[in-house]
């Protein structure tokens, strides 16, 4: 289910209004604000209008959007990450993190407090643990639980929670930096292809000095190249830049392929204008303050199974 259905439903039921009457004022909304905002956004601020408060209520982890304050969840731990200690303004401090699922999705959770820090350390809360959480905020797709928040082990028994990773179907027109989505749309421009040098054996960018490549860790290197490749994509209500790296442009073409002038030439005919399904994070262009796809997957669309898709959807 999306956000914004959900949205909606609460809205609904807390509301004196139908569906479709809080729909037309979300639509009024955002076209009070020129399309600024999202769906998700609008319904939002509709619901504050009509003094809908989501603060007392367990949310669904597939309800939450960035930028929520006092959140309340309840869900299951199905990965622990390890503690980190870090050091910011001569203060030494620990973080740490875990991902928590529910029936219709599942986040990473990050804690600040050395008291919640702690229930990880001494095993108290441990993976398949139920808990409770109150008074959390969301950073892009994140839960993050700090000193004001509560997390306590729940009694509550949870079935069938989604393990595996839950990315909403969303259009281009009103994502906001920090989702993750999946969309469908078509490959309108593709720019030359860049490429740089990385180290053989940890994969990172590796820096030149004179005619030597280092690596950070592993020193004098003898690198790799490695290639970005920069896409426009358009799915009907918005186009936008798409950067794909080595292991998402291998899913489309050998990457060394892309090193022949004329293999990439041949490539970019062959791209333009087909029809894709993609899997990524929206990030802010810190530079120009524009909107882009960072890619984690990318396939072309298989007509059988789309028919297949939309057809189970009716």
């Amino acid at each position: 289910m999306q956000n914004y259905d959900l949205l909606l439903d609460r809205i609904a039921k807390a509301s004196t209004l139908s569906r479709e009457e809080i729909e037309s004022k979300v639509e009024d909304k955002k076209a009070k604000l020129s399309g600024l905002i999202s769906k998700e956004g609008a319904a939002q601020i509709i619901a504050a209008e009509l003094g809908v408060n989501f603060e007392d209520q367990d949310l669904k982890l597939s309800e939450l959007m960035p930028g929520m304050r006092k959140v309340n969840v309840v869900g299951k731990i199905i990965e622990i990450f390890p503690v980190r200690e870090f050091e910011k303004n001569g203060n030494k401090g620990k973080v740490c993190s875990f991902v928590l699922a529910d029936d219709t999705g599942n986040c990473r959770t990050v804690l600040w407090d050395a008291n919640h820090i702690s229930l990880i350390e001494n095993k108290e809360l441990e993976i398949g643990s139920t808990v409770e959480i109150k008074n959390a905020s969301t950073r892009d797709s994140e839960i993050h639980l700090g000193s004001f928040g509560e997390l306590n082990k729940s009694t509550q028994v949870l079935e069938n929670v989604k393990t595996e990773k839950v990315v909403a179907k969303k259009d281009l027109l009103g994502v906001v930096a920090g989702q993750e989505i999946q969309f469908r749309g078509i490959v309108v421009a593709m720019y030359p292809v860049r490429f740089y040098s990385v180290c053989p054996q940890c994969n990172k960018k590796a820096n030149q000095e004179g005619e030597d490549f280092v690596c950070k860790e592993h020193g004098k290197i003898q690198p790799k190249k490695r290639a970005i490749l920069n896409l426009v994509i358009d799915d009907g209500t918005e186009n936008m830049r798409m950067t794909l790296f080595s292991n998402q442009i291998s899913q489309l073409i050998p990457e060394a392929d892309l090193e022949d002038v004329e293999k990439q030439e041949a490539f970019k005919k062959d791209l333009l204008g087909t029809e894709v399904n993609i899997v990524g994070r929206v990030n802010k262009n810190q530079l120009f303050g524009n909107l882009e796809i960072v890619a984690n997957n990318i396939e072309k669309v298989n007509v059988d199974k789309l028919i297949e898709e939309l057809e189970s959807e009716n």
